[in-house]
């Protein structure tokens, strides 16, 4: 594979190669798990390994008949041999099946399984107890597409990137304050906004990106909420998907949901459950240690990738023409932040009154860390108002700033606070 751009999770499957459990990859169609574990297989040159797509009705019927046998008849005669199954969640009863498969054949045979369903990754890890590791392949992140399409960018993404990490993560003495190509930074930063982080559509022709992203929000619908997930009513599932790209980065509001787009609110409440499980879209919940004056109940919708959340509402306009804007950059910056994260980790606040803070980062220590993203070029550092609100409420030994431009630090009732460009979350 001469094409392969760098993913940040690939070192840390390499790691489990060796290792008896099995390998779980998860996330959505097109995000490049197919051409992982191709690189997979060419990193294990030398070695026994089998490829099965169970896409394929042919290979997924002969896996059916007898699992064991078609494991079993493809053995090495000695070491371990190598099965990538990839797209597993077709196969019934997926995860009674790899379990017997494991315990069958442990020390004969490693099994690396994709999936682009989470429905199925549960029940599979149900089984798998102590029997797998589970990894998540999301589109491209800004550092994957950088790594892509402009070198010095990327390395100068990793200087400042790190920059950022080491005040999230411990004190700091010093802060360069001035950075280079930001214009250029900025381009393509926006371009990554616009037509998101898919490997297709990202590695695509410009004049072919607007079509890639239709056509896979129609495989989508197609292959897995018509075929698989054996929704009926696809055209009301169409409408509440445009209905939630709408409203990215909002208040999910289920009745409202149910009124405008002609559905139950049984239906609202399972279609979004399978957008979130099929990897389309991601719930965000609030954070709320006051219950009595803090939202505790609805979650925040953002989309996994905002190339398909402008495909849907088809616009693909610069940032500057767009009333949305801030709205995108902040679902970026939300799954920049996830990334290596559990989800859990990541919160919004935001009060009866109206007070928010855009993020809420629990880091391992259980500190509490405000992030509130303003796209805008900043002169010097002012606080929004929902930030102050919550330093003078929990006290935060650190608070971000993201936006466009500006690095500087300050303190505001003994918060260090740090003003740092967005691009390098």
């Amino acid at each position: 594979m001469t094409d392969f751009v760098p993913r940040m999770i690939f070192p840390d499957i390499l790691a489990w190669l060796d290792e008896r459990e099995i390998i779980v990859i998860t996330g959505a169609r097109q995000t490049g798990k197919t051409t992982l574990l191709y690189k997979l297989r060419e990193h294990l040159t030398g070695r026994p390994v089998v490829y099965v797509n169970f896409e394929y009705s042919s290979q997924l019927e002969s896996f059916t008949q007898s699992p064991i046998d078609f494991v079993s008849l493809q053995l090495a005669d000695s070491g371990v041999t190598y099965f990538l199954f990839d797209e597993f969640q077709y196969v019934a009863d997926a995860g009674k099946t790899l379990k017997l498969l494991f315990d069958t054949f442990s020390g004969r045979a490693k099994f690396i399984v994709t999936g682009s369903s989470s429905l199925e990754i549960q029940e599979i890890a149900g089984y798998l107890v102590g029997r797998a590791v589970f990894f998540e392949l999301a589109p491209f992140s800004f550092a994957e597409f950088l790594s892509a399409k402009d070198v010095k960018l990327h390395r100068l993404w990793q200087k400042k990137h790190a920059e950022l990490l080491a005040f999230l993560q411990r004190p700091t003495s010093s802060l360069e304050t001035h950075w280079i190509f930001q214009e250029e930074m900025s381009q393509r930063f926006e371009e990554y906004v616009v037509y998101g982080g898919y490997p297709a559509v990202a590695l695509s022709k410009p004049s072919l990106r607007e079509q890639r992203l239709e056509s896979l929000m129609d495989t989508y619908v197609e292959k897995d909420v018509i075929h698989f997930l054996r929704i009926s009513d696809a055209l009301g599932f169409k409408k509440l998907v445009r209905l939630l790209a709408v409203q990215v980065g909002n208040l999910l509001n289920f009745s409202s949901l149910q009124a405008d787009a002609g559905l139950s609110y049984r239906e609202v409440r399972r279609f979004v459950a399978l957008l979130e499980q099929t990897f389309i879209v991601k719930l965000l919940r609030p954070y709320a240690a006051n219950p009595a004056t803090e939202i505790k109940k609805s979650p925040k919708v953002y989309f996994v990738d905002t190339g398909l959340r402008n495909s849907l509402v088809a616009d693909f306009r610069p940032l500057e023409l767009r009333p949305d804007k801030g709205a995108v950059v902040e679902n970026v910056v939300c799954n920049q932040l996830l990334l290596g994260q559990r989800r859990d980790a990541l919160r919004f606040w935001r009060t009866k009154q109206g007070a928010e803070v855009d993020f809420i980062l629990t880091a391992p220590t259980q500190e509490l860390i405000p992030i509130e993203v303003k796209f805008q070029m900043l002169s010097r550092p002012a606080l929004p108002s929902g930030l102050q609100r919550f330093i003078k409420k929990y006290h935060p030994h650190k608070a971000v700033v993201l936006n466009r431009n500006l690095i500087a630090r300050t303190t505001i009732e003994s918060t260090d606070v740090l003003f740092f460009p967005l691009f390098f979350v």
